[in-house]
């Protein structure tokens, strides 16, 4: 091998170890050691708690994606949590309509009410999605604004639909797109891989990135800024709608209570992968890989100190995106 393709790889190989996206990796080895370490029975390196690491973080890996492309086209969506809530009551209200008294006996339902229930229920995302769009580019609302207000009101409508109650869904066939471990698992395969070729090697992508660089710039280069938003925020909403999907088959039920902050949760997420809130930078490998951190520290606390995860995932949460932000800030300066 020759002097120049040696210090090429040299130099690669260095690029590499100053990424995001291995220090996140680095990070994450590093807090499972340490939990490992302080956890004398070792339950955190167990298969069955290797499999609930993967399933806790399935959900949250799926719409934070969403939230990061839309984080990188410049915007912010804080209706992700809402839009789960209020796809998941579409969803198991559907189910109950199209499946009728066979439902309630808990007979076998015809494949064809499974499929229109989740078919409606992704249009619905991305209505939710064109709406926010509409909302951002036509009346020219901030999008923090826009989707605060989607957040307040998809709940509040969700909870009208509902009369306010939980709406039970016990379908041994639409509850297994949750039960059934490995299913949500390809779920998320199949939206990291597509949308980390969507924006890494795509027009689009680029596109997307451009816009939350410099958005003027992008309208003067002659982009169709209008259309590239409603691709981010359609999507933010349609892979929200998958999440409602698979809340309401995990908990058998549609509610409309269900995934309150969430919102935080994935822009967190997104913060920690890499995305700056500024836009126009961030990867989906590197959002992957901040759910991944996240989930480790925060079941891996509730591991060590023998405690419900939920009762500290929120200060987590809010700890290290500050924490996050606060490092993008330094990096930034540095460079």
């Amino acid at each position: 091998m020759s002097s120049p393709e040696i210090l090429g790889g040299q130099r690669a190989w260095r690029s590499f170890l100053r990424t995001q996206e291995f220090g996140l990796t680095l990070a994450s080895l590093v807090v499972w050691l340490t939990i490992l370490a302080l956890d004398p029975q070792h339950n955190f390196a167990s298969l069955e708690s290797t499999r609930l690491l993967l399933r806790e973080g399935v959900l949250l890996g799926i719409f934070a994606i969403g939230a990061a492309i839309v984080i990188i086209a410049g915007g912010i969506d804080l209706s992700v949590g809402s839009v789960i809530a209020f796809t998941g009551v579409v969803c198991a209200m559907l189910f109950r309509s199209l499946g009728g008294e066979s439902l309630v006996a808990h007979q076998p339902l015809p494949f064809w009410i499974l499929l229109t229930s989740i078919l409606l229920t992704l249009l619905t995302g991305l209505l939710i999605g064109a709406f926010h769009t509409l909302l951002v580019v036509k009346l020219d609302l901030p999008p923090f604004i826009a989707t605060l207000g989607t957040l307040a009101g998809l709940r509040s409508v969700a909870k009208v639909l509902s009369n306010d109650a939980k709406i039970p869904v016990n379908n041994d066939a639409f509850r297994a797109l949750y039960t059934v471990w490995w299913v949500p698992i390809l779920i998320l395969v199949l939206v990291a891989v597509g949308t980390a070729v969507l924006m890494g090697r795509t027009q689009v992508g680029r596109h997307l990135y451009a816009l939350g660089g410099n958005e003027e710039g992008a309208r003067l280069s002659g982009l169709r800024v209008g259309q590239l938003k409603l691709i981010a925020y359609s999507m933010a909403a349609l892979l929200s709608a998958i999440v409602g999907i698979l809340y309401a088959a995990r908990q058998g039920q549609g509610d409309a209570e269900s995934a309150v902050g969430y919102e935080l949760n994935a822009i967190a997420a997104a913060v920690v992968g890499g995305c700056r809130l500024r836009g126009g930078i961030g990867t989906i490998g590197g959002t992957v890989l901040g759910v991944t951190f996240l989930t480790i520290v925060v079941n891996g606390i509730a591991n060590v100190i023998k405690v419900d995860s939920t009762q500290w995932e929120g200060l987590v949460m809010g700890v290290v995106l500050i924490l996050a932000m606060g490092i993008n800030r330094l990096r930034k300066e540095k460079d």
